[in-house]
């Protein structure tokens, strides 16, 4: 399962300036560093970058006493074409870290996006899913939600509430999408993630 978090990008051109910056495989001193570059014949390109961090741990009484180094891989996801992009969401801190590392690199300008109702349906749409659960609220924050959502259904709702989350079965695989810009996938393999997150950045860009 892979988590990701939807981002809005000024210039996606600019992002291609990433595949000029060395990739270094030694330990580096900066929280974030370029660990992988690479262009697929989808025209889908995908960096890897990598977060150092340690644990710490100790005792109540005796404080801190040792410091473990460990680093964390993040995948990013982007099209030329496209003004949105894909960053893989391990927590606030790391996503941030390397958010901060882009820009600096290419100058782009990159925020977090909210996904509203009309790019969930263009997404229901363009990957032809099964809706096995939906969570959605009326004007008063009132939360309801159903499962096993027929077509009909599907879109009754989403004419006349707000979608919080949807989840999609696609392809014999399970997509989760929600209005903060949360999208998860129930699958890491390479090969599926190199096709399935271009197919969803195509359709979110469509909705937009």
């Amino acid at each position: 399962m892979v988590k990701f978090s939807l981002i809005k990008v000024d210039n996606s051109k600019k992002l291609k300036a990433l595949s000029r910056n060395k990739v270094n495989f030694l330990k580096k001193e900066e929280d974030a560093s370029l660990f992988h570059f690479n262009k697929f014949d989808n025209d889908l390109f995908h960096a890897v970058f990598n977060v150092n961090d340690e644990y710490q741990i100790g005792t109540k009484k005796l404080g801190k006493q040792y410091n473990y180094a460990y680093s964390s891989l993040i995948n990013f996801f982007f099209l030329l074409s496209n003004n949105y992009a894909l960053i893989e969401h391990l927590n606030e801190k790391y996503k941030n870290e390397v958010l901060d590392y882009i820009n600096n690199k290419t100058n782009a300008k990159l925020k977090a996006a909210y996904i509203d109702n009309s790019i969930i349906i263009n997404l229901y749409r363009s990957l032809s899913g099964t809706v096995k659960k939906i969570e959605y609220t009326n004007n008063d924050d009132e939360l309801f939600d159903k499962d096993f959502v027929s077509d009909g259904e599907f879109y009754e709702i989403a004419n006349a509430y707000t979608i919080d989350r949807l989840t999609l079965l696609v392809d014999k695989q399970f997509l989760s999408i929600t209005k903060k810009g949360k999208i998860t996938i129930d699958n890491s393999d390479e090969g599926f993630l190199i096709k399935f997150t271009k197919r969803i950045l195509d359709a979110i860009e469509q909705g937009f």
